[in-house]
């Protein structure tokens, strides 16, 4: 990359940052020369130890790196967030969209030169184009409302998957995860709701369970979330 922009061919260069902000430090330093970094930057991993949002932004700010912000609403998630994150945003304001709190939240960061929003269809381009063509950072009242959610994500226990299936690809057993723990959360939101073990059956029919799991590693190590699979797998067990 360097000798490329010392052609002219490229003007800028970096690159998207998956791991923990003491290796961040390290290559930050080793390469003062990189222009930006892609991290995942969202209200509900600001203070995730898995992820370390914060950490990882402060350190590329101290080291005068730019910011390309990855997963801002969390893979969706935060465009459909718990009911009560729900409930706080529509009371400050029932017309502003989930995403739109979680989109600007990182856009009026210091640094952010770029948030990949991760669009999936029309209308939510044309969401995204309502509050980002003129462009306005939160308030200090709507910081405040982002704290109460953040708050409230805290007790949430629901397993934070996002469905990006990267731990499925290498699975030798071919564990459907994301669906099982969807099954789970949606269990474990309804108590009293006897579809868990319907359910449960149905995304595994032709797959693995949870108890064939042969806890290889795989899948945490290719989960962007962190989220520690194998553990979560066996709690799972109780539904077959």
């Amino acid at each position: 990359m360097k000798a490329q922009k010392e052609k002219g061919l490229i003007r800028y260069y970096g690159f998207s940052f998956h791991a923990d902000p003491a290796l961040l430090e390290e290559l930050l330093t080793a390469h003062p020369d990189v222009d930006f970094i892609q991290l995942q930057l969202n209200y509900a991993d600001w203070d995730n130890p898995g992820v370390a949002s914060r950490e990882c932004y402060e350190i590329a700010r101290a080291h005068g790196v730019s910011i390309t912000v990855m997963e801002p609403v969390k893979g969706g998630a935060l465009a459909n967030p718990a009911d009560k994150v729900q409930r706080i945003f529509k009371a400050a304001n029932p017309d502003a969209s989930f995403a739109s709190w979680a989109i600007r939240y990182v856009a009026g960061m210091d640094g952010v030169i770029t948030v990949l929003s991760g669009m999936s269809n029309i209308a939510q381009m044309n969401d995204n184009l309502s509050y980002m063509k003129n462009f306005a950072p939160l308030t200090a009242d709507e910081q405040a409302v982002i704290r109460k959610a953040q708050e409230a994500l805290q007790e949430d226990k629901s397993i934070a998957c996002t469905a990006c299936h990267y731990c499925t690809d290498g699975c030798p057993v071919r564990i459907p995860i994301p669906e099982i723990f969807a099954v789970k959360n949606d269990q474990d939101r309804s108590k009293r709701w006897d579809g868990g073990k319907l359910y449960y059956h149905v995304v595994t029919a032709t797959n693995g369970k949870a108890s064939d799991c042969v806890e290889c590693g795989q899948c945490e190590s290719s989960c962007p979330q962190h989220l520690p699979i194998i553990s979560l797998l066996k709690e799972c067990v109780s539904m077959e």
